[in-house]
């Protein structure tokens, strides 16, 4: 009997083919719908694309005012495309200090394995993305703004 490490198939992905699953399922005109009732409590909605132990897929709604919070994705890399709307992305670097960038409509982020980051809807209009994540996102953690200073 074959363990889940010897499946066939694809059981690892580069930053490039993370990328590119995320902009095939990002083309999906359908996904347009997750907009139409975006929760009255400015919550993001998730919503499982794919999953296997080796690739999660997740759209993700972002009314006006939600943030991820401060969270990083354990050992899995990782891939964001803006499908509407943008996203402020604020990065913390092991210096204790933050970058920002705004990603909109048509971009993507690549997102290495322990980068801890937050991203939160930016602009006048509510935001989706579609994100995938190589392997899964069992080791993800969440930070409290405290735990983000210089590291020893």
């Amino acid at each position: 009997m074959r363990s889940q490490a010897d499946a066939p198939g694809i059981t690892s992905f580069t930053d490039d083919q993370l990328v590119r699953v995320a902009r095939l399922f990002a083309s999906d005109a359908s996904l347009a719908t997750h907009l139409d009732d975006l929760p009255a409590d400015a919550g993001r909605r998730r919503v499982s694309l794919a999953s296997t132990p080796h690739l999660e897929m997740w759209a993700i709604t972002w009314p006006l005012g939600s943030s991820s919070g401060w969270h990083d994705h354990g050992v899995a890399s990782g891939a964001f495309v803006v499908v509407h709307g943008a996203l402020l992305e604020e990065v913390a670097l092991p210096t204790g200090e933050v970058v920002t960038t705004v990603v909109t409509a048509d971009e993507h982020r690549s997102l290495p394995p322990g980068l801890i980051h937050r991203t939160s809807a930016f602009g006048d209009s509510p935001a989706l993305t579609v994100h995938a994540y190589s392997p899964s996102l069992a080791g993800a953690r969440t930070f409290e703004p405290e735990q983000l200073g210089p590291t020893a």
